[in-house]
């Protein structure tokens, strides 16, 4: 799935979600960890500070969060 964020708005669009969903999903399947963690938060508030920064690679995100 490709990002579309709508950079004139600054809008995280809902496939954005999805695609920050899946990776989201799959750091937490590879570390092991319940999503109601307060790691899985800081996962998900990571991702969406890299994501807004500009990083829209699932394998950087991936990395970054490892």
């Amino acid at each position: 799935m490709s990002p579309s964020r709508d950079f004139q708005t600054g809008l995280i669009l809902p496939a954005d979600i999805d695609f920050l969903q899946g990776v989201f999903n799959s750091t937490l399947e590879a570390k092991k960890l319940p999503c109601t963690s307060p790691e899985a938060e800081a996962l998900a508030k990571r991702l969406f500070s890299l994501y807004q920064a500009g990083v829209r690679s699932p394998a950087e995100l991936s990395a970054l969060v490892a």
